[in-house]
């Protein structure tokens, strides 16, 4: 009858209603996360780094090879780290071919040197200070402990037959030793495993997504993040301090400590055994709050096993070292940290140079 829909007329009507029922939600959707973006990048800019990390089985996580990181808050700061082929920040160096003695720098974001511009890292410092005397190598990466620094070392490092290891230490290392144990102490010797974090995943798949340079994931992601890896890290401690010995245990030594002490001290007594000499500087009294680690760094040193910086003592007179994005060593101290260390190096192989030999 006139003026009535067929049934196919009807079915036409409620799909294009149903269509644009979807077309109304995605608009109100994308209107809703531009506003989101727009109110954060305003109302509260977040910490921004693109690209963050690769998904490694070897490490966890590592820097893209051959990228430039971008790291920052909108109106605030930005530094740019560019990644060599290696995985690692600076020029690369080839081992052996110059011929001069190599210094291999282990640590983890303030060796990588988040926070300042590229050349402006510590060890970028010594490089040019040391400039036809030494070959300096930053193998430094943001997030490490020394269980990832070791297994670095072991397979990338150790290829330069170093003179010098310098390792520093920061407040943080004995937690991330947890995060991602690759390296073990077993019957005395290193052992590697893959990392098995189940949080690893992600980065397959968001390291170089788009999302991650918008504000709503950086916002989120902060604090999201913050909250699972406290979580993690407590549920890890928990772990290895109950299967800590009764030796340690009678110490006061938590697992944690014990973690790192024994990394620690298979380091030292194998780059001693090999004629390395083994440095250590931590960043600002941060040894500090770990007494056992502290005092096994400084038992090392007297027993000639390692010897350790203070790098306080050289900043005591440097007013306002910090970095604008949070770290305690900006511009000014990776200059002086880079210079007394190069002048530390290239006085030590001065010494090993001109010692007669028995």
């Amino acid at each position: 009858m006139a003026g009535n829909p067929t049934g196919k007329e009807a079915s036409l009507a409620r799909g294009r209603k149903g269509w644009l029922a979807i077309a109304m939600a995605v608009v109100t959707v994308a209107a809703m996360l531009v506003l989101g973006e727009l109110l954060i990048n305003i109302a509260s800019p977040t910490e921004y780094l693109y690209p963050r990390y690769q998904f490694s089985s070897k490490y966890g996580f590592i820097p893209f090879a051959n990228t430039v990181m971008v790291h920052g808050i909108p109106h605030k700061y930005q530094f740019h780290y560019t990644v060599n082929s290696q995985h690692s920040r600076g020029e690369v160096v080839t081992p052996g071919a110059s011929g001069l003695p190599a210094v291999v720098v282990l640590g983890d974001s303030y060796t990588f040197g988040m926070g300042v511009n590229d050349g402006q890292e510590y060890p970028a410092v010594m490089r040019h200070q040391l400039a036809g005397r030494a070959d300096v190598v930053n193998l430094g990466s943001p997030g490490w402990g020394l269980t990832q620094e070791i297994r670095r070392y072991e397979e990338l490092g150790a290829q330069y037959h170093p003179s010098i290891v310098i390792l520093q230490f920061c407040s943080n290392d004995p937690d991330d030793n947890l995060a991602n144990r690759v390296t073990r102490v077993e019957d005395g010797e290193f052992k590697f495993a893959d990392s098995a974090n189940s949080l690893n995943f992600i980065k397959k798949y968001l390291s170089r997504s788009f999302v991650q340079r918008t504000q709503l994931y950086n916002f989120f992601r902060t604090r999201a993040s913050q909250l699972v890896l406290d979580s993690m890290a407590r549920r890890a401690a928990s772990r290895v301090n109950k299967g800590q010995n009764a030796g340690a245990e009678a110490g006061g030594v938590t697992g944690v400590e014990q973690v790192y002490i024994n990394l620690l001290d298979r380091f030292a007594e194998q780059l001693h055994a090999g004629g390395t000499s083994l440095w250590v500087i931590s960043v600002d009294n941060q040894l500090d709050k770990y007494p056992h680690i502290e005092a096994e760094v400084h038992d090392l040193d007297a027993r000639g096993e390692l010897r350790y910086l203070e790098v306080m003592d050289w900043l005591k007179d440097v007013l306002n070292h910090h970095s604008p994005e949070g770290h305690v060593w900006g511009v000014p101290a990776h200059a002086v940290i880079g210079k007394h260390l190069a002048d530390a190096v290239a006085a030590a192989l001065t010494d090993s140079t001109t010692a007669p030999r028995s």
